[in-house]
Parts: C-alpha cells; structure tokens; sequence
C-alpha cells in the first residue's frame, strides 16, 4: 500500500500543477500509467476513492479506464466493503453513473453499511441526483478528446459491466433518474 500511497500522493499533487485540464487528464497521466497498473488494482481504487475529493477521483478514474478492463463486480463489492467514508460512496457513484453509464446505487445500498452512512448515501443522492447525469459541456469535453479519452474507451467496460445482474443501466433522463432516487431506501 506504501507505493499506491506514494504515487497517488505524487500524481495528485504534480496534476493540480502540470495537467492542462484541471484536475487531471490523461496526457498528463501518460507517463504514470504503467507504473499504476504495476500496482495493486484493489490497493489503488480504494486509496483513490478514499480521497475526499470527489472532483479529482472521478476524473482520475476516467482518464484510467485499464484499470477497469478486467475489473468484476465482486472485486468492486470488495473494494466499497473497505469504504471509510461517504465521499468514497459519493464518488463512486457518480463516476459510475456519469461516466461508466451504470447505476451501482441498489448494489451499495444492498451491502452491509451502517445506518448512519447509508442515511448520508441517500441524502446525498436526493440533494445531487442532477450531478449524476453528464451536461453537455462534459459531453463535449470527452467527445473532443480534450482530456485524453473517448467514449469507445468505456463502452466495452459498459457492456461487460452490464452481463452482472445486479448492474443497472444508468439513467438517462432527468425525471426518471429523479423518481428512482426518491422511491430509495
């Protein structure tokens, strides 16, 4: 965990710095990206996730989308098991359903989390739902390649991702991303 710790800590600090597209992108990454995925995937998501920026992780987890090629359901149930906070849910989330276009929220209300993180889970959802959705600016900005990817890069990840039964595809439409969310928990 020392080397996840030591190279997220330096990709962090050198993007906020050196990335043309705040806060991270992928040419940035570029040189880094052999390293990362020489690490343990696990060790790596979870300390990333676990970082309370949620501006910072989910963008991370765009521009990386190797470490999510073989990536299972289990291994993610297993990663969200270690969460110690509610930004780590918050940003898996909305990663999940903005970027990877998959609705992970029955799965992480299902697992064994305390009342009080579950209670900070769906007020969180009722307040940001719209965030779960991509604006067309962010739209642009992937379909442009501006920060080093495209949608191809995750479609396949989608798809895959989407064989498990207890995936959802992601909402698509305001009003019923709006209805899901207040007929949770």
């Amino acid at each position: 965990m020392d080397d996840v710790r030591r190279l997220s800590d330096e990709i962090a600090i050198k993007s906020s710095k050196e990335a043309e597209y705040y806060p991270i992108d992928r040419y940035f990454l570029e040189p880094y990206i052999k390293d990362i995925l020489a690490l343990d995937r696990g060790d790596f998501l979870l300390y990333n996730f676990e970082r309370v920026n949620n501006l910072y992780t989910v963008h991370l987890m765009l521009c990386i989308p190797e470490l999510w090629e073989t990536l299972t359901i289990n291994e993610l149930i297993s990663i969200v098991n270690k969460f110690t906070n509610s930004f780590s849910f918050f940003s898996l989330i909305l990663f999940s359903h903005k970027y990877v276009e998959i609705n992970l929220i029955n799965l992480i209300l299902s697992l064994n989390i305390s009342k009080d993180m579950l209670d900070e889970i769906v007020d969180y959802l009722n307040k940001q739902y719209t965030n779960l959705l991509k604006e067309d600016s962010e739209l642009f900005v992937i379909e442009e390649g501006i920060i080093g990817i495209k949608y191809d890069d995750w479609m396949c990840i989608k798809q895959r991702l989407l064989l498990d039964k207890r995936v959802e595809p992601a909402f698509t439409s305001m009003d019923e991303l709006k209805h899901y969310i207040d007929t949770l928990y």
